[in-house]
C-alpha cells in the first residue's frame, strides 16, 4: 500500500502548475476599475484543465494499484478456501505490476471498467479542496479591501502556490486513496473467488487489536452472512477488516 501511496502523491504533486493558478487567482482580485469582475476565460480554462490533469495523474497509477490489490485478494482468498497454512504468492511481490497483471483473472476487467467513475470522484474531491483554499483568501484578511483606495493584495503568489501544492502533495490523502482503492479491489477479487468456489457465506474478521473501532466490531458480531450482502468491507475509510469464507464441513 505504501508503494502506491507514494506514487499517487508524486503524480498529483506535479499534475498542476500551482504557481500559475496562484498568479491567475491573485490577478483576478487585484485592483480593477470595474465594479464587478467576471472570472477571466483563462482562469476558468485553467481550472477545467486542472481537473483533467488530476484525472490523468490518477489514471496513470490507480489501474496498477487495482490490479495488484485484485491479485492480493485473489491469492489470499484462495488460501482460505484451500485451507492452506501459507499463502503461495506465485513469484509476485508487491509493486511488481507486470507480474500481477499476468496472474489476475478476467474478473479484473469488470473492476477496471469502473475506473472512470472512481477517478472522477477523487479528482473532484481534490479540486474542491483547491477551490476551498482559493475561496479562503477572500474570506480572510489576506486580501483586504479599502473602500477609499485600491485593493491591496498582501498574499504573495509563492505563499498561495504553497497552500495549493499542500493539497496535492498530501501524504495522508495519498495514503487514504491507496488504502481504499487497493482494499476495494482486494475485496472484489475475494468475493469473485468465493463465488467460483461455491462459498455462499462470509464473516467479517477484524485486525484484533486495540485500534478496532465500534463499526468493525459490530460488523464482526453479525457473524456468517451471504457473500455480497452487508456488512461488506471496506466498512469505513482506513478499514483493516477482511471478509473470510465460511467453510461448511461435509456431512458424513
Amino acid at each position: 500500500m505504501s508503494i502506491y501511496a507514494g506514487r499517487i502523491r508524486e503524480a498529483l504533486a506535479v499534475s498542476i502548475d500551482t504557481t500559475r493558478l496562484a498568479e491567475a487567482w491573485i490577478a483576478l482580485h487585484a485592483p480593477q476599475p470595474a465594479a464587478v469582475k467576471a472570472i477571466p476565460p483563462a482562469l476558468a480554462a485553467f481550472l477545467a484543465d486542472a481537473r483533467d490533469a488530476i484525472i490523468r495523474a490518477l489514471r496513470a497509477i490507480l489501474p496498477r494499484a487495482w490490479t495488484e490489490g485484485w491479485v492480493l485478494g485473489q491469492i489470499a482468498a484462495n488460501a482460505v478456501v484451500q485451507g492452506l497454512e501459507q499463502v503461495d504468492w506465485q513469484d509476485w511481490t508487491p509493486g511488481d505490476y507486470e507480474a500481477a497483471a499476468q496472474i489476475a483473472g478476467p474478473g479484473l476487467r469488470q473492476l477496471l471498467a469502473q475506473d472512470g467513475i472512481i477517478i472522477r470522484s477523487i479528482a473532484e474531491t481534490r479540486l474542491e479542496e483547491l477551490s476551498a483554499v482559493l475561496e479562503e483568501t477572500l474570506a480572510s484578511d489576506i486580501i483586504t479591501r479599502d473602500l477609499n483606495g485600491p485593493v491591496p493584495v498582501t498574499l504573495s503568489v509563492q505563499s498561495l502556490a504553497s497552500q495549493l501544492e499542500a493539497v496535492l502533495d498530501n501524504p495522508n490523502n495519498a495514503e487514504l486513496v491507496a488504502q481504499a482503492e487497493i482494499g476495494r479491489a482486494q475485496a472484489h477479487a475475494a468475493r469473485e473467488l468465493y463465488a467460483v468456489n461455491g462459498v455462499t457465506e462470509v464473516e467479517i474478521s477484524t485486525a484484533h487489536d486495540a485500534k478496532v473501532c465500534p463499526i468493525c466490531l459490530a460488523a464482526a458480531a453479525v457473524g456468517p452472512h451471504p457473500v455480497g450482502t452487508p456488512p461488506m468491507v471496506l466498512l469505513h475509510p482506513r478499514c483493516r477488516c477482511a471478509e473470510l469464507a465460511v467453510l461448511r464441513s461435509a456431512v458424513t
